[in-house]
This record gives structure tokens, C-alpha cells and sequence, in this order.
């Protein structure tokens, strides 16, 4: 994915790979989080790394999900993330499409 905008006004930017790499080592530790993330993209069909797209993530996310515990705690917390960011974007374009030019 490339590098996310922030939304005006929220300051706040659509998770990427390295958001949920990093949340997951987080949870465990560097090693550990590491491994879940390659597994859940291998569950997934994906090359990590290349997780670029939102479609990519939210399967990586499902994949995440289906590991249980803290790391499905992991994968609620990024599918929220990126249903905030969704909205929060529709919000900020239907406005702006609104305002006079």
C-alpha cells in the first residue's frame, strides 16, 4: 500500500502492513509477531511484504482472525481500524463535495 493519507480534521490514516506487523509484535514480541504475520499471509494467499492493497489486508486480517486469542483480538482491532478509516474518509469526501468551490 502506498503510504496512507491522514483525513483532514481526524488526523488519522488507514492501517498498512507495517501497522499490523507491528501491533502483532507488539502483542508478542518481535520473533513471535513476525511469525504470525508470515503465516497469516501464507493462509491468506499473499506475499508478506506485499500486502499493498486494502483488499490484501483485510484478507491478511481474516487469516489473522482465524488464529483465536490475542492475535484474533489483534486482527478486531486492525478490521475496526479500517472500517473507522472508511467512514471517516466517506464522511470527509461527501462534505467536501458539498462546499462551495
Amino acid at each position: 500500500m502506498p503510504s496512507p493519507q491522514r483525513i483532514p480534521g481526524y488526523n488519522f490514516s488507514q492501517p498498512t502492513e507495517a501497522d499490523a506487523l507491528g501491533a502483532l509484535q507488539r502483542v508478542w514480541d518481535l520473533d513471535r509477531g513476525a511469525l504470525i504475520w508470515s503465516q497469516a499471509c501464507r493462509a491468506a494467499g499473499l506475499v508478506e511484504g506485499r500486502v499493498n492493497t486494502v483488499a490484501a489486508l483485510e484478507r491478511a486480517i481474516a487469516a489473522l482472525s482465524q488464529q483465536g486469542g490475542a492475535t484474533a483480538t489483534v486482527a478486531r482491532s486492525l478490521e475496526i481500524r479500517l472500517r473507522t478509516h472508511a467512514r471517516l474518509a466517506a464522511r470527509v469526501n461527501a462534505a467536501n463535495a458539498g462546499a462551495p468551490r
